[in-house]
């Protein structure tokens, strides 16, 4: 991997993602920051998103496999990848016109070893915005107490970020794990507890994501919500016993002292996902998770 001084590599997963591909490529393409390459990779689609991409060939990189998820796909991108940062984009989302300019704007300002993420705006199939995600703004901490909301739940949309590539250069990748809906959950916790990434919030909103009936990270939530606790010990089981420790005891002190409001609702959503069946409690768990979110 030869990185490239201050290019930005777009790296797109595409599986069968026809319906809403153009519009997420052209929003990449439109972008007031040039310094760009875009790769795309196929991950054996079944439908026209190869053809779709193959239109492009003459400004993005195509690069087509047989189908082995989303882990691979994105690992077949990071290898080819010649920018200083990283940036994961799905190919239904949208990037505002400023998206990308802002990010590398604000990355320019911290060590290489930061994550840069935003605000963004829930839209559905046509484009409507739902409700707008303001983030909580952690930017006070250190990288230890901000680790600590990671393992409490703390979710940040991989669509909003930029990724220094040099994490990729000292080891970290994606992790193939059971449920790729949690992949950037992994990812995360990954690099914040066991590569001493920190994250930084740009309280500006710079992405549109979509929620539409085939989106697989609304598919059977109650699956992933039980794997992140799987994903949490595997990680912090990587630390020495000391630091497992403080993490440990600094999470429960976390969770101890959450508002009232807060742990009603996690306590809500727990339930529901143990008592109902997984097609009755999806949208409802959906509903719980963004209360969860815009309590933080």
């Amino acid at each position: 991997m030869n990185l490239t001084k201050n290019k930005v590599s777009v790296i797109i997963p595409v599986y069968n993602s026809e319906e809403f591909l153009i519009k997420s490529i052209e929003s990449v393409l439109n972008q007031t920051y040039k310094n760009l390459e875009i790769i795309a990779i196929d991950d054996g689609s079944t439908d026209n998103s190869l053809n779709i991409l193959q239109q492009y060939s003459d400004t993005i990189t195509v690069f087509s496999q047989t189908n082995r998820g989303l882990a691979s796909a994105l690992n077949a991108g990071i290898k080819q990848m010649q920018g200083t940062w990283f940036k994961w984009f799905s190919p239904d989302d949208i990037l505002y016109p400023y998206a990308i300019e802002t990010l590398v704007d604000e990355a320019k300002k911290f060590p290489e070893n930061t994550i840069v993420y935003s605000n963004w705006e829930l839209i559905d199939e046509n484009e409507n915005v739902i409700r707008t995600f303001n983030e909580t703004n952690y930017n006070s901490l250190n990288s230890f107490d901000f680790n600590v909301r990671l393992l409490d739940g703390q979710q940040i949309n991989v669509n909003t970020t930029l990724i220094p590539a040099s994490i990729f250069k000292k080891g970290c990748s994606i992790q193939e794990i059971k449920d790729p809906v949690a992949i950037d959950y992994d990812f995360f916790l990954r690099v914040g507890l066991l590569y001493d990434v920190n994250f930084h919030l740009i309280p500006k909103i710079l992405v549109k994501y979509r929620i539409h009936k085939e989106q697989l990270s609304h598919k059977n939530i109650t699956k992933t919500l039980s794997y992140i606790e799987e994903l949490r010990s595997e990680i912090l089981s990587n630390l020495d016993d000391s630091d497992k420790k403080k993490y440990l005891t600094a999470l429960k002190k976390y969770q101890k002292e959450k508002p009232l409001r807060r742990k009603s609702l996690e306590k809500g959503l727990k339930l529901f996902s143990m008592v109902l069946p997984h097609q009755v409690t999806d949208k409802l768990l959906v509903f719980y998770l963004n209360k969860i979110r815009r309590s933080r």
